[in-house]
């Protein structure tokens, strides 16, 4: 474990960079919020949209049988939030 010293560069950097910290805050796409037959309770969450869109994208397809469209792709970005999932 470290010392609580070694915290200190830490904080000041995240305090120091506020822009930088709010782009690195994690992203999430809750199906529990999107109606649909199947009920699925899946969360996907990654630190960049890019890579919770690949992920979603992937889900949507194989477990509800959407196509992977731009219109789609639009669609669920609308869907995207920053944040974790709720339990």
């Amino acid at each position: 474990m470290l010392p609580p010293k070694a915290f200190g560069p830490m904080i000041a950097l995240c305090f120091s960079m506020p822009n930088e910290a709010a782009a690195m805050a994690r992203k999430y796409v809750d199906c529990r919020e999107i109606p649909s037959e199947s009920k699925c309770t899946v969360a996907i969450a990654a630190d960049s949209e890019k890579e919770l869109m690949e992920v979603a994208v992937q889900h949507a397809v194989q477990v509800h049988g959407h196509q992977d469209t731009a219109e789609f792709r639009q669609m669920l970005k609308q869907a995207i939030k920053e944040g974790s999932p709720p339990p």
